[in-house]
């Protein structure tokens, strides 16, 4: 047992020890822009530093970053300068934008998927007003402004280019992962059918992927070395490689949001890859099914296919090149002894080859910018809605502030008291989407506040009052840039704080009591506000969900129809829409396990088991959901696949519908038949997905 804590403390330190030795060029970094700008253009516009630190750290770990994007994230932060200066200029002016430029970043700049994805738009917009500017100090504040993008993009650009040459950034590391652990659990599946009983086949049903589902008593694919037959479907895991696809979204989707809502070419490439291992895994499923039918040769074939995907997993194979020799190599020499085997395994291989090969877009970052405007748009056309929790949430996030603000102003004005932004400030960074969410930082506000309060009072008596300030800001930042906990960094910002008010001549204690009545004054704010202007519910947010997920569906379904009149299929559109499908039954599977007694409408005041019926009912409903769409997933997938405009024959790759399949190849009107057994299958998924509309009454806010 003490060698056990031992040890968490020795992982503890060398933990700590690695964020400062990160954080480090950050700090060094900020110290200089701080102190430049400070005495270049004095205090008000050096907090321009701490904006700017953060937008670097955010920036310089992207794993893909075109100059194009960058440009565009830096637009932003341009726009927060001029409105904060705006702002500054007199009271009315500070409440209209305060409210006005809060509700639009939180709205365009985030969503149910990524909520606070505007955190560091809204806290820097707070920050420069602390010190408010004249008409006057407007054209020094955008002199100061262009210092430090100047600054800050040589600091970017100098810091991705040493961490490249020290391999500390591998853009494309995060997605090698994704895709040998996706070849990885293809692999172990593939070695349970090599392990089949040696039986006779007994039919010889052809084992479409479409009719393959995942198994939730499925155990893993290494704990039976020789399973049985009956065993065997039991054992395939076609769900873990859906997963893993979901995982891959989340992880990318800070990014691909950033960008405008659509997928760079790198991500369009992994993710299609991605998609490949899941109708292989899907197909295994549905092989699976019928083990009496897998002959011995079949047995060999599972087993070196197996072999090729291993060699990927376990980097035995490395290069794009090679691995698309391997399986063509494979494809070659190795068939089944049933037909229907064969042509279903080889069209699947085929579209992993034809993946592997296209790449020219593994390393495309760019994102077309008239296309990230026009989807962002429709987006926001389809949720703008006060039933849309970001919709919502926006809106109760600039009413706070903008209520805090007319506190601050109110303060100065009937009492003189100074530097009460900090109460919109405090409002801003304990608000969260759901009102647990926001008790809980309200909770770690105030701890962090009261150990600040401790902590600042050492300060000043033992740091000599012209050293105050840099010491201060400069500790707080390190401790807030090694991202130790929420309640250490609030601790962190209170020390900020503080120091602000005491360098204005204010007595310590008269400090600490004012620092203290504004975090109370902006919880109370939150608190009263939460619970009565637009609460916010999970339960909410799942409802528009399954809307949400109806309507991919059906886009992505039309995509198919279409692409079926014209012989092949939009594949940019095709993926996006598949990326979005995993991306939303991901969040909602998230939130439904979430969902607690506290989502309960207190109106009603069921009884304990009666609310967590509910919740039960509620999670069984959800998951219901989720089993039909990775359905439709499987199908929409594999009808993608089969139109593929990389497989198709060149006079099927007009733009104008193809009526006339006559003369079509042999291969080309057997595709045909088989998308059009496929869309029939897609259609019903959809009429099941349409039955799960009476969720919504049940769900209402």
């Amino acid at each position: 047992m003490r060698e056990q804590t031992e040890q968490q403390a020795r992982f503890s330190f060398a933990n700590l020890r690695e964020k400062f030795l990160d954080t480090l060029p950050y700090l060094v970094f900020f110290v200089l822009l701080f102190f430049t700008i400070y005495y270049l253009f004095g205090v008000a516009d050096a907090l321009l530093g701490i904006v700017f630190l953060f937008f670097s750290r955010a920036i310089i770990q992207d794993p893909g970053l075109s100059f194009a994007n960058y440009l565009r994230r830096l637009c932003w932060f341009v726009l927060m300068g001029v409105c904060a200066s705006i702002a500054g200029l007199n009271d009315v002016l500070f409440v209209v934008m305060s409210f006005c430029y809060l509700f639009f970043i939180t709205l365009t700049q985030s969503d149910d998927y990524l909520p606070r994805n505007f955190y560091w738009l809204g806290l820097g917009y707070l920050f420069l007003l602390i010190y408010p500017i004249t008409p006057g100090e407007i054209l020094p504040r955008l002199a100061a402004l262009g210092l430090s993008i100047v600054l800050t993009t040589a600091f970017i650009y100098l810091m991705r280019f040493t961490l490249r040459k020290t391999g500390k950034l591998d853009e494309f590391a995060r997605d090698r992962a994704f895709m040998r652990e996706a070849f990885g659990d293809v692999a172990a599946q593939l070695r349970l059918l090599a392990q089949a009983p040696e039986t006779e086949p007994t039919n010889n049903t052809d084992p479409s992927p479409t009719d393959a589902s995942p198994s939730s008593s499925a155990t893993s694919a290494t704990e039976e070395p020789q399973p049985s037959a009956s065993t065997l479907e039991a054992q395939v895991e076609p769900e873990r490689t859906f997963t893993l696809a979901q995982d891959y979204a989340q992880t990318e989707y800070a990014t691909v949001l950033r960008q405008g809502g659509i997928l760079s070419g790198r991500q369009c490439y992994t993710f299609a890859l991605l998609l490949c291992c899941e109708q292989i895994s899907d197909l295994i499923h549905a092989t699976s099914k019928n083990a009496q039918g897998i002959t011995p040769k079949n047995r060999e074939y599972f087993a070196d296919l197996a072999a090729v995907f291993e060699a990927v997993a376990t980097k035995k194979i490395t290069r794009i090149s090679e691995i698309v020799s391997e399986l063509e190599a494979f494809l070659e020499r190795r068939g089944f002894d049933t037909t229907c085997y064969h042509e279903s395994w080889n069209a699947i291989l085929e579209a992993l080859v034809r993946t592997l090969r296209d790449t020219r877009l593994s390393r495309d970052e760019s994102t077309p910018f008239l296309k990230s405007i026009r989807y962002r748009y429709h987006f926001l056309r389809d949720n703008i809605s006060l039933k849309n929790t970001q919709t919502r949430f926006s809106l109760q996030l600039a009413t706070i502030v903008t209520i805090a603000v007319l506190a601050d102003i109110a303060l100065t004005h009937l009492i003189g008291l100074d530097f009460g932004i900090w109460i919109p400030i405090v409002a801003f960074t304990i608000l969260n989407t759901y009102n647990d969410e926001t008790l809980r930082s309200t909770k770690n506000s105030t701890i962090g506040t009261l150990v600040g309060i401790a902590i600042f009072a050492l300060f000043v008596h033992f740091i000599p009052s012209p050293f105050l300030m840099p010491t201060v800001i400069t500790l707080c930042y390190l401790v807030i840039l090694m991202n130790i906990s929420q309640t250490v960094s609030i601790t962190a910002g209170t020390q900020m704080a503080l120091t602000a008010l005491y360098s204005a001549d204010a007595s310590l204690g008269m400090t600490l009591v004012i620092r203290l009545g504004f975090v109370i004054i902006a919880a109370t704010c939150v608190v009263m506000v939460i619970f009565l202007f637009m609460r916010t519910q999970r339960t909410t947010t799942i409802r528009t969900k399954i809307i949400e997920l109806e309507r991919i569906d059906g886009r992505l379904l039309a995509q198919i129809d279409l692409g079926i009149k014209r012989g092949h299929v939009n594949l940019w559109r095709a993926v996006q829409l598949l990326y979005y499908l995993h991306m939303n039954s991901a969040f909602m599977e998230n939130l439904a396990n979430s969902l607690s007694l506290k989502e309960i409408k207190w109106e009603e005041r069921p009884s304990r088991r009666e609310s967590l019926a509910q919740i039960k009912q509620l999670k069984q409903d959800v998951q219901r959901v989720l089993q039909l769409n990775y359905k439709f997933a499987m199908d929409a997938a594999h009808a993608v696949m089969l139109l593929d405009p990389r497989r198709v024959h060149d006079d099927l790759l007009s733009d104008e519908p193809q009526h006339d399949l006559d003369n079509a190849s042999p291969d080309t009107t057997a595709r045909i038949k088989h998308i059009d057994a496929t869309n029939e299958r897609l259609k019903e998924k959809t009429h099941d997905l349409e039955t799960m509309r009476y969720l919504e009454e049940g769900l209402k806010d």
